[in-house]
């Protein structure tokens, strides 16, 4: 959770590794899935977009600010991170899509990641048909780049700090809008999305408790057949956080609710005495879990999330991606 974020910011998802390698992107996907459409090579744009390599997790990512590129060169350069794999654009509902950045990502290697928050629309009116003809014009544009991009809707929803969330709107009209985006897309032929559903943790000591406004990620839960891909939000705020106790009630939970790839999609330790432990918490954390990865959230806001600047928790990130690409190369 991060209140107060701007939207229109990025997010970078990267491989971490010692040495320069082939530029690669993450194609895991259900079985039981709509297919997805290949970058065809019928033209010049979609020709360049296209000749990606599957790589396997545990992935690390990053997320900066404004403006993005120079803060992507600056946090690589600290931490030694190669090679893009997933660039996130936080969008208005109501913004076009841009496919020259989908297809920019792409001849790099990775793929573009769209949160669509619906940030001055209401949910009820997209389920009922309100805002089809934006939606269906959206969709048509992703279908027509032949590029696969990753897609989240109303991201944290079982929180309270966005219009879209809990307080605001009930889980049923949630669900009913996320449905009805998914099968505009499908109608469009839009099948080169892959659908991420992203939720913030929660605490079931607290769930019950007045005033928590964090409720269970299964009352959100749109169904097996709209979503590939989960994402999951904690960050490092205490000096008691730890991997364990931030991840691992919800992650057994969400296994629970859906055998999919789960995605650490936010996450970062506070500027402290304890950060080098929770940076290495974090990591020990993915090397033992069947996630995809995590994405640090490398801008400022409540707490100094940034790790330029800071020698000990960049060694600390440094080590624990060189982990990382041990277990990549050990894994079968």
């Amino acid at each position: 959770m991060k209140i107060g974020r701007v939207l229109g910011g990025v997010v970078v998802v990267l491989v971490i590794i010692p040495v320069i390698a082939a530029v690669a992107t993450v194609r895991f996907r259900d079985p039981r899935s709509p297919p997805r459409l290949q970058a065809h090579h019928g033209d010049a744009s979609s020709t360049a977009c296209a000749g990606r390599v599957s790589i396997r997790p545990p992935l690390i990512g990053v997320a900066v600010g404004r403006p993005w590129g120079r803060n992507l060169a600056s946090f690589m350069q600290a931490t030694g991170a190669h090679h893009p794999q997933i660039v996130a654009q936080y969008l208005s509902f109501g913004d076009r899509y841009n496919p020259e950045m989908a297809c920019q990502i792409a001849r790099a290697g990775g793929e573009l990641l769209v949160q669509w928050d619906p940030t001055n629309v209401s949910l009820q009116r997209i389920a009922n048909g309100g805002q089809d003809q934006y939606i269906t014009q959206f969709a048509r544009d992703v279908r027509n780049a032949r590029v696969p991009i990753v897609l989240s809707f109303g991201h944290e929803m079982n929180g309270f700090w966005y219009p879209w969330g809990n307080t605001h709107v009930s889980p049923r009209e949630f669900k009913a809008a996320w449905r009805h985006l998914y099968r505009l897309f499908a109608a469009a032929g839009a099948r080169n999305v892959t659908w991420c559903w992203d939720v913030n943790h929660w605490l079931p000591a607290l769930a019950g408790k007045a005033n928590y406004g964090i409720t269970p990620a299964r009352r959100w839960w749109p169904g097996a057949r709209y979503v590939n891909w989960i994402g999951l939000d904690a960050y490092f705020e205490t000096p008691s956080d730890t991997f364990h106790s931030l991840f691992s009630y919800s992650l057994r939970a969400l296994h629970r609710i859906a055998h999919k790839p789960v995605l650490i999609a936010e996450t970062a330790a506070a500027k402290g005495p304890l950060q080098t432990r929770q940076i290495r918490s974090l990591f020990a954390g993915l090397r033992r879990t069947n996630v995809l990865g995590a994405v640090w959230f490398d801008q400022n806001g409540r707490q100094t999330w940034r790790l330029e600047g800071n020698q000990a928790a960049i060694a600390a990130f440094r080590a624990g991606a060189s982990s990382l690409a041990l277990t990549r190369k050990r894994s079968p």
